[in-house]
């Protein structure tokens, strides 16, 4: 297996070139995390159609908005102190991030009152 390591947004590696793109609790950080998780699907594999290869898949683990309201309400009101000592946007919409970059969701599993998100896409298909 190889494994490599690059920028979120601008990595230096052809498009299709991973079977799998993994990240763990970064989209909290990155500057523009649609952007990132574009760069995402672009270096993962496509498929095409029912006879090509399936497409590659991008595994997620991830932390953000709770599905509770009263959660969010506390992350919201910590949120700017927490991302000026950390770095770190915890009130982040997840979900919404991901649809926004047009990944294909296969599956979502949510732990911790919601706050933590396991998340299993495809980047979207390519038409013949």
């Amino acid at each position: 297996a190889d494994a490599r390591v690059s920028a979120a947004a601008a990595s230096p590696f052809a498009s299709d070139s991973f079977d799998a793109v993994v990240d763990t609790f970064g989209l909290c950080s990155f500057e523009d995390p649609v952007a990132a998780l574009r760069e995402m699907s672009r270096v993962c594999r496509k498929g095409r159609g029912e006879k090509d290869a399936p497409p590659g898949k991008i595994y997620l683990l991830e932390h953000g908005r709770s599905d509770w309201a009263w959660l969010s309400n506390i992350l919201d009101r910590h949120a700017d102190p927490h991302a000026k000592r950390w770095g770190c946007y915890w009130n982040r919409d997840i979900l919404a991030i991901v649809r926004e970059a047009g990944l294909e969701i296969q599956s979502v599993a949510r732990y911790h009152l919601g706050t933590t998100y396991v998340i299993v896409a495809a980047p979207p298909r390519r038409r013949r």
